[in-house]
């Protein structure tokens, strides 16, 4: 939880790359161990960034995301 807080800055001063690569991390950390409470607290964080052409790390963040039910 701790690591998508300090995501979350990152998103808020703007330096997506370092955001969503703390977020992938600890996503792939709440799947394995099965926590939704980080599942859904990474899923904030993407509903924290909305852009028309959102960057790669982005799509590969949303991809993750995609499909998970916990």
């Amino acid at each position: 939880m701790l690591a998508l807080d300090v995501a979350s800055g990152h998103l808020a001063g703007g330096r997506l790359d370092a955001a969503f690569g703390l977020g992938s991390r600890a996503l792939e950390i709440g799947l394995r161990y099965k926590s939704g409470r980080i599942v859904e607290r990474a899923r904030a964080l993407r509903r924290g960034y909305a852009s028309a052409t959102p960057a790669k790390i982005v799509r590969d963040f949303d991809e993750r995301l995609y499909g998970v039910f916990l």
